[in-house]
């Protein structure tokens, strides 16, 4: 049996359920600020090897102009 009272391990369960909760809506929040969280963000110091836009809007002209001939 363990030697922790019943009042004991109910309010270890609740402070641990609030300070992941205030983790949760805090800690995104901090983490979405501190940096771009998303997969496709650009960096400012990184200059991309290939423009794959910028390629697929010039192929696209280019299927537009054939197709107009």
């Amino acid at each position: 049996m363990s030697n922790r009272s019943i009042a004991g391990r109910m309010a270890k369960g609740v402070a641990k359920k609030a300070f992941t909760r205030f983790m949760d809506r805090v800690g995104g929040k901090l983490v979405s600020g501190m940096a771009d969280t998303s997969s496709d963000a650009p960096d400012s110091r990184f200059k991309p090897k290939r423009d794959l836009y910028a390629k697929i809007v010039a192929d696209e002209k280019e299927q537009a102009g054939t197709d107009a001939e």
